[in-house]
């Protein structure tokens, strides 16, 4: 069945979508990925490999544990674009053999040694490309099958390697998914990888030197960062600002201000809302706002989440966790990995009566986080003596607001020309809610993901209109008041 017309536009905004929301034309499949036969050897040559990241260490600590309950989950993510024409399958072939070279992670593998978890690296000069055609599909139903099935098979996080490259080949075009364990890759990498794919295959085929400079290695993100961690003790003002947030939030930091019809401790499977909550004007407009108080968009973007929480719950200050990047240095912006901390945020609500007189405390609290993201929760975690407690909440430790502008992915304006769209593939259940936003060149799109239930998602709608409603009120009039308690809601 062809997609409705709104389908479509809600797709085109998309930015946490799966691969069932796509459909992929039929065509000719097949499948590329790097020798095993190289990471086998490397495994049995290199006799220490080294540690992994700590954003690494808790994912396959949570798949090991998985894994422990005979429990296999995909937890991939990636990326799918179109090129031109028929498929130049040996330029194709050079094309992942030189992403391969480019980026440490991708010849990288985990394995099991007597310390613990440890990384084993393939030599540049050993990497080769397979591939093999799985056959020609005429249904876009038996493709889209197909390839979820192989997709999740190949993207297991102990597999060498643990990410597959798959070509649905045509006469006038050629549709290129690409499925990475979460280990080797963090939102940003997968969405710049799409403009790096279309740049390095354009190089080999014009016969262009393809060149790596300027582009840092994740395995030595991976030493720094646990280098820079030996110097974290209680003394470290993070460890002190994360031991205060927590005490302050308690489990409050764990609760959605409305009803998820989900008794205690119950884990059920995710379903997900994707909404529009401005367009491009729109979210200029509130961005305007927001800086005349000396604040920007994301400060406005967490003021509309925060005022809503106030209204409902009454709670005078609010709390949430942010994701955001790590990626300090040049030759990290355009490197391969998993390059995210997170930061607490917390300001207060209860003291203003105006999305404007809350926007400053937001806009503190953002930078408060960005900087507190750079030392690592795990290590945080464990000076503070919670890291069990942490682990055995994975993957939801907490919930989280992730805000991306992705009008600073190198390439993305050119998306719309390429067909272009990240993916994901959480086959995680829950009890929590958590969001993600974007702004485009289209405006604000949000991703809440959250347990599956009829009163979550009723709950989830009526939340994600109210913030609608506070930032449409910003554009509307330059400010929103806030309701007072007792007020009709």
């Amino acid at each position: 069945m062809p997609f409705t017309s709104h389908q479509r536009e809600l797709i085109k905004g998309m930015l946490m979508a799966t691969l069932s929301e796509y459909r992929v034309r039929p065509g000719r499949l097949r499948e590329w990925s790097l020798d095993a036969a190289s990471f086998q050897e490397a495994a049995r040559s290199v006799e220490h490999g080294t540690p992994l990241s700590y954003n690494q260490e808790w994912h396959l600590k949570y798949v090991s544990a998985l894994a422990g309950r005979g429990d296999v989950l995909p937890l991939w993510m990636g990326f799918r674009f179109e090129l031109a024409g028929p498929l130049d399958v040996e330029a194709f072939r050079e094309t992942l053999r030189a992403w391969a070279e480019r980026h440490e992670t991708l010849r990288s593998g985990f394995r099991v040694a007597s310390a613990g978890t440890e990384r084993f690296t393939v030599d540049p000069d050993a990497v080769s490309v397979r591939d093999v055609v799985v056959g020609d599909f005429a249904s876009g139903d038996d493709l889209a099958g197909c390839l979820q099935d192989r997709l999740d098979d190949a993207t297991g996080a102990f597999r060498w390697p643990s990410y597959v490259v798959e070509t649905v080949e045509r006469a006038d075009s050629t549709t290129v998914i690409v499925g990475l364990d979460h280990a080797h890759t963090d939102g940003f990498s997968v969405m710049t990888a799409v403009g790096e794919w279309q740049e390095l295959y354009a190089a080999v085929v014009a016969e262009r030197p393809v060149e790596h400079q300027d582009v840092g290695s994740y395995v030595d993100f991976g030493v720094a960062e646990r280098a820079a961690a030996e110097l974290v003790d209680a003394d470290h003002p993070a460890v002190g600002h994360w031991g205060r947030f927590l005490a302050a939030g308690g489990e409050r930091l764990q609760r959605f201000p409305l009803d998820l019809g989900v008794a205690d401790g119950a884990v059920l499977p995710h379903a997900k809302q994707d909404v529009r909550l401005l367009d491009a004007s729109e979210a200029d407009a509130v961005e305007d706002a927001c800086r005349d108080v000396g604040g920007g968009f994301l400060a406005g973007l967490l003021t509309a989440l925060a005022v809503v929480t106030h209204e409902i719950t009454g709670e005078p200050v609010y709390r949430t966790v942010m994701p955001a990047t790590t990626r300090t240095g040049r030759e990290w912006l355009r490197s391969m990995g998993w390059y995210i901390g997170v930061g607490p945020i917390e300001f207060d609500v209860g003291a203003a009566d105006s999305f404007l007189g809350v926007v400053p405390g937001a806009h503190r609290a953002a930078r408060t986080a960005l900087r507190l993201s750079r030392v690592p929760i795990a290590k945080v975690a464990e000076v503070l003596g919670i890291d069990r407690e942490l682990e055995r909440r994975m993957p939801e430790v907490f919930p989280f607001v992730s805000f991306a502008d992705m009008r600073a992915v190198p390439g993305f304006q050119r998306w719309s020309e390429w067909d272009a769209r990240p993916l994901v593939r959480i086959g995680t259940s829950g009890s929590k809610v958590n969001i993600w936003t974007h702004r485009t060149y289209e405006g604000l799109w949000l991703t809440a993901r959250y347990p599956d239930t009829e009163a979550a998602g009723a709950s989830v709608a009526c939340y994600l209109d109210r913030v609608r409603d506070v930032l449409h009120s910003v554009v509307k009039t330059g400010d929103y008041l806030m309701r007072t308690e007792g007020e009709t809601v």
